[in-house]
């Protein structure tokens, strides 16, 4: 991929990212405002699924956790950890710029 379709799909993540964000802070704004105008049942709907959602995404990420902990126990078990190659193509594999930046590269230090 080329810096500039990198920058493009960037872009366009970010994009996503902000509409679903502004449409989360409109529903919750809805949901304050039926709070305050007495109407608990649907304030309450919508903190419900806020908490299910979180649950989910949670979920998700633990899921990738215990994963990750069996790759590196079953490597460790048989007596070896990535080579430097199997790092850098693990690493090239994550398609988010700003993750992919944050793993550091064996070869750095």
């Amino acid at each position: 991929m080329t810096a500039s379709a990198d920058s493009t799909t960037d872009a366009a993540g970010s994009a996503a990212a902000l509409r679903a964000e502004l449409v989360e802070v409109a529903a919750e704004r809805d949901a304050l405002r039926a709070q305050l105008e007495g109407d608990l049942p649907t304030a309450t709907r919508w903190l419900q699924r806020k908490v299910w959602r979180q649950a989910a995404a949670l979920d998700v990420l633990n899921r990738r956790v215990v994963t990750q902990r069996f790759v590196l126990r079953t490597l460790d078990e048989l007596g070896r950890s990535l080579t430097a190659a199997e790092y850098r193509a693990a690493r090239s594999g994550v398609t988010n710029r700003q993750l992919r930046e944050r793993i550091n590269d064996p070869d750095a230090a």
